[in-house]
């Protein structure tokens, strides 16, 4: 049986539309002079009867377009921290991790970029936080975030004042289905559709024989019930407290205990006569995400408006006097031709069509019949558009450009040329007139995290790999919730369920903004000497910022051969003191280097002396020995000729005996053979 009646949503519904009927009205029609219905109804009227132009120069929806996109390049970014209460960095960073993939993977940049323009244009926008299953055939769900396109299908808590909407109470949504699917999801339904609506929800194409339309009402019910602290400072409702011995087994004892509320998020579908669903939902806050532009108090309720409710006259004045001075322009009587009575002749629709034609010759008659020669026709110049109205186009303007708080940098006196940092702070000067929707919008994905927060421990309750998104946007997966034994004691590894934890934003341009701005910045640093440094100890983290194809892998290849990259992030040790300790051991490894080459030259020094000292050793002994050697030879020499003189010496008398025995001989000859007759005769 349902608990919530269907009277209940009526009765919110028209507590709604009395609070918020008069900004429902303005911001309707905010929203129709933004994209061009700027004239108004009796303006239109009168000049549709004389036939008079009326023109719409739409200067107001380039300046909501500026601010529009100005914050889409400022996209804030959530980031969770723990706060107590079993809190862990750790965890806190895969909280992380999980909530920047479920904005990627909903295209919450879609719903985000779709309430800003609402709350710029006319004061305020919504989207929505739900889950839904990851597959059809899953029973695994994931949390997305959904845009909600027609924020006047939204009625908001009155009640609710903070600027994020965390302190409503209720909320209803007006949507249309086709008659067809609500017959099959409800086929025991009554086809009689939610039949309330406000300013902004009466779009005729709402009103089909085909559709029909449900509400979604969201509500807060709060239970007075008993909060027990426990000895580990972890809380705990009375109602869900372990008995006394599961607690003295765990070491665990009461500390203290108090009185509070118990919020429990309730949502049911319904049609203007019966409740359709009901079910309860995770965490503490209405699913559902005002980001407004202003919103403030005025005689007992809420004003909320946007750029364009101050802008509407001075753009109202922009169209009329352009119109006017246009008008004028068109009114005034072309511009004639003087001449002589005759002159045309023979060329009478040539000059006919002077105004008209664009020949570039015009043919005239010179003289008259009596031979008189006369002067060439001369155009009489019209009337100029008054310059009060052309003055007064100006002014309406730049009125509208005072009234926004955004200068066209053209019209600001400057003498001289302008530095970038001038450019800077004139573009910072409007910037800063509409910073609100940007501080706004921080506050409204702020409180979305926070819902993120208590989604995830309810959808993400048991062993699973999710996907999550890195601070540079590379995408990883990570197992939560995991059972594992270390040293014997089976312990859980990123457990989301257990811990409290917050949100806090990074405000201020998106990663790939602050790369290129990175990237210039390290690219001067590299230009001084701090460059070499920052060369030694980062040189992959400068390549990691860059844009380029390639650049992951060249970073990657630096940062493997860097020891001072290769931290250990499972280690106890805090990574500064492994950064320290890395670069202790590369000093000593550089130090070990600087002596080994020392001890390279010095046995270098050495060795070129030993062959120096054995090159001049060697010489020395070529040197005797050639000494000797021409020594030995000298006296070999000398003693050869000592010896051939002494030869010769003897040769001579040895040959000058010969000589004398012969010429003994000679002269002894005939006495010899006298000698030998003698004998012979005596025989």
């Amino acid at each position: 049986m349902a608990s919530l009646k269907p009277e209940t949503v009526v009765d919110f519904f028209r507590l709604v539309m009395d609070a918020e009927s008069g900004n429902r009205a303005q911001a309707l029609e905010d929203l129709r002079f933004r994209f061009g219905d700027q004239w108004s109804v009796t303006m239109q009227n009168a000049r549709k009867v004389d036939e008079r132009p009326q023109f719409v120069i739409n200067e107001t929806d380039g300046y909501c377009r500026q601010v529009v996109n100005h914050l889409r390049q400022m996209r804030p970014r959530g980031r969770a921290r723990p706060v107590g209460n079993g809190g862990d960095l750790e965890v806190a960073k895969v909280l992380t991790g999980i909530g920047r993939h479920i904005e990627v993977h909903s295209d919450a940049d879609n719903a985000y970029d779709t309430a800003m323009e609402f709350a710029v244009t006319m004061g305020w926008g919504y989207w929505r936080v739900l889950t839904d299953y990851v597959a059809d055939v899953s029973f695994d769900q994931d949390i997305r975030v959904a845009v909600l396109d027609n924020p006047f299908s939204v009625y908001f808590d009155p009640s609710s004042v903070l600027p994020d909407g965390s302190d409503a109470k209720r909320c209803l949504i007006s949507t249309m289905i086709k008659k067809t699917d609500f017959k099959a999801q409800w086929p025991n339904a009554e086809t009689s559709g939610f039949e309330q609506r406000g300013s902004g929800d009466t779009d005729p194409d709402w009103e089909t024989q085909e559709d029909i339309r449900i509400a979604e009402y969201f509500w807060i019910e709060s239970e007075r019930q008993k909060l027990v602290l426990l000895s580990d400072k972890s809380t705990v409702w009375e109602d869900a407290l372990p008995p006394e011995a599961v607690l003295a087994k765990e070491g665990l004892a009461i500390i203290s205990e108090r009185e509070s509320f118990r919020k429990t998020v309730k949502w049911a579908k319904c049609t203007n006569r019966e409740v359709l669903e009901e079910k309860t939902l995770p965490g503490r806050f209405i699913p559902v995400i005002p980001v407004y532009g202003v919103n403030v108090p005025l005689d007992g309720k809420r004003l909320r408006m946007g750029l364009v409710r101050m802008a509407r006259d001075p753009q109202r004045l922009v169209n009329y006097w352009q119109t006017s001075v246009t008008e004028t322009i068109a009114l005034a009587p072309k511009a004639k031709w003087m001449m002589e009575e005759g002159q045309d002749e023979g060329h009478e629709r040539e000059w006919q069509r002077a105004n008209v034609s664009t020949s570039p010759v015009l043919h005239y008659k010179g003289v008259d019949d009596s031979g008189r020669e006369m002067p060439p026709p001369q155009r009489i110049q019209p009337e100029p558009p008054p310059a009060g109205a052309v003055e007064s186009a100006m002014m309406a303007s730049q009125n509208l450009q005072r009234v926004l708080g955004m200068f066209d940098p053209v019209n600001l006196e400057h003498t001289g040329p302008k530095s970038g940092e001038a450019i800077h702070a004139e573009t910072g000067q409007s910037e800063q007139s509409n910073y609100h929707y940007y501080d706004n919008e921080t506050r409204s994905i702020r409180h979305t995290w926070r819902i993120f927060l208590d989604y995830a421990p309810v959808i993400y309750d048991t062993e699973r790999t999710l996907d999550i998104m890195g601070e540079d946007d590379k995408p990883d997966q990570v197992t939560v919730n995991q059972m594992k034994t270390e040293d014997g004691i089976e312990k859980m590894h990123n457990p989301i369920t257990v811990g409290m934890y917050d949100v806090i934003m990074d405000v201020g341009p998106g990663y790939n903004t602050k790369r290129q701005e990175a990237v210039a910045t390290l690219m001067n640093l590299m230009r001084t000497p701090l460059g070499e440094k920052i060369a030694q100890v980062a040189d992959f983290a400068v390549v990691r910022q860059m844009d380029f194809s390639g650049a992951s892998m060249i970073a990657d290849l630096l940062e493997a051969a860097n020891p001072l990259a290769k931290l250990d992030e499972d280690s106890d040790v805090p990574p500064k003191a492994q950064l320290m300790i890395k670069s202790l051991q590369n000093q000593l490894q550089q130090a070990m280097q600087q002596i080994q080459m020392l001890s390279d030259k010095d046995r270098a020094e050495m060795q070129r002396l030993s062959v120096r000292e054995q090159g001049e050793t060697t010489r020395e002994h070529l040197r005797q020995t050639a000494k000797a050697h021409d020594i030995d030879s000298r006296e070999r020499a000398t003693l050869h000729d000592v010896q051939t003189r002494a030869l010769s010496a003897q040769n001579v008398e040895e040959i000058k005996g010969l000589v004398h025995l012969l010429m003994h001989r000679l002269n002894a000859g005939p006495e010899i053979a006298a000698a030998q007759a003698g004998e012979a005769q005596t025989v």
